[in-house]
């Protein structure tokens, strides 16, 4: 993963990202995403409790992309989250949208952390996690989010968990744009 960052933050720095975009599912990326992410989420003491809202209507998009982005989410809510982890990841249309949200009931962040995170190379408190990085991810994700069309927003407060909102424009039901 830490390469595959490196590789698409080094592809950002160039302009040179090209994404392939096609009709999809955000179930389908949820599962995707979650199977990806491993064990850790699914095994023997399971924390994450996942919810795709039924009859979603699809998202234009690159798959590996927005795997990506899910992805990076559910890591730092694993990263930034003590021993008894409760992860929750939630897709569901709202208005002309599709939200995906990852909320967690780790360490949380401060009003002055919240607006820096998602810039390039910056990690919150490596003294407050066990798991290292590099601070691309969040950055990434914003990079993606941007091509696509979509937003970030974030919810935080000391010691209360975080909640990461995505947001990406829904297809109608006859492909087009909402």
């Amino acid at each position: 993963r830490l390469i595959d960052n490196f590789l698409t933050f080094s592809r950002m720095e160039r302009n040179k990202c090209a994404f392939e975009f096609e009709h999809l599912q955000v179930a389908d990326l949820v599962d995707e995403a979650v199977e990806s992410a491993g064990e850790r989420f699914t095994g023997e003491n399971p924390c994450l409790d996942v919810e795709v809202e039924p009859d979603l209507p699809a998202i234009a998009g690159d798959r590996d992309a927005l795997v990506t982005v899910i992805l990076n989410l559910l890591d730092n809510a694993w990263k930034y989250s003590g021993d008894d982890r409760a992860i929750r990841l939630k897709a569901a249309a709202s208005g002309k949208s599709v939200c995906i949200k990852v909320s967690d009931n780790g360490i949380g962040m401060s009003p002055r952390t919240v607006r820096r995170i998602f810039g390039r190379f910056y990690q919150a408190d490596r003294t407050l996690t066990s798991s290292g990085g590099c601070g691309l991810g969040l950055s990434i994700v914003k990079f993606i989010l941007d091509a696509h069309g979509g937003s970030i927003d974030v919810a935080s407060h000391p010691d209360s968990g975080s909640t990461f909102t995505v947001k990406l424009p829904a297809q109608r039901r006859n492909g087009a744009d909402s």
